[in-house]
């Protein structure tokens, strides 16, 4: 068999490679058309949220799931949205608030979504300056580790959270003055803490709390919510 000639053969190739350089690009320009969209349209989102809840510091970060974007905005579906954003609950306590919404949908302008999980987290060192100066507050296993001096000796208290009806309650289960062990369940002991309960405001979007807890990031008040309309 005569073989065909060397310039021949990538005569024939070249414009293959051509076609699929062509397509590379339309699928990239296709692609970042996409997220252009996507992008605009958290940016609406983050703007609505910041406009009409008051307790938002600043502009949220708003994450829109689902791909292609622009067949999903079409259909007015998206399997997902999160926002975090920073706020400040009641007294300026800051709070950084996270809300997953499953199955949004968009009609006219409005949004509802099938369900939606929430966590409202206070850091340490925000309590810690509620307590007072000279104080520290650490995780110590779920519960709450609260340090401060107290006539000039060392006060350590290890307290749970508890959520009850509306309320977050802090009560001590341990603790030490200079290093002596405190009755935790004594009424003046107790009571100050009891003081200190903290009844929860009104959340957005219809969302009720439905517990907390503590970890390496503070105090966390989880809120869930079933279809829920977003304002």
């Amino acid at each position: 068999a005569v073989r065909p000639p060397r310039a021949a053969v990538r005569g024939r190739i070249r414009p293959r490679w051509v076609a699929v350089a062509a397509l590379a690009g339309l699928a990239a320009a296709a692609l970042g058309t996409d997220r252009v969209a996507a992008g605009a349209a958290e940016d609406r989102l983050a703007h609505r949220v910041a406009d009409r809840q008051p307790s938002v510091v600043g502009t949220p970060e708003v994450t829109v799931e689902g791909f292609p974007f622009l067949l999903e905005a079409a259909r007015g579906t998206f399997p997902a949205v999160s926002v975090r954003a920073a706020a400040h609950a009641a007294g300026g306590l800051p709070v950084a608030a996270r809300v997953d919404l499953r199955d949004v949908s968009e009609r006219s302008g409005h949004y509802t979504a099938a369900g939606a999980e929430a966590r409202f987290t206070v850091p340490f060192d925000a309590l810690a300056a509620a307590l007072g100066p000279d104080s520290a507050v650490t995780a110590d296993h779920g519960r709450l580790h609260l340090a401060r001096s107290v006539l000039g000796l060392p006060l350590d208290v290890t307290a749970e959270v508890r959520l009850t009806g509306h309320a977050v309650n802090v009560r001590p289960v341990t603790a030490t003055l200079a290093g002596r062990p405190l009755d935790p369940a004594d009424t003046r002991f107790a009571a100050v803490f009891q003081e200190r309960d903290r009844t929860l405001p009104e959340l957005p979007i219809g969302l009720a709390a439905s517990g907390v807890s503590v970890d390496g990031d503070g105090l966390t008040v989880h809120a869930r919510a079933d279809r829920t309309t977003l304002s």
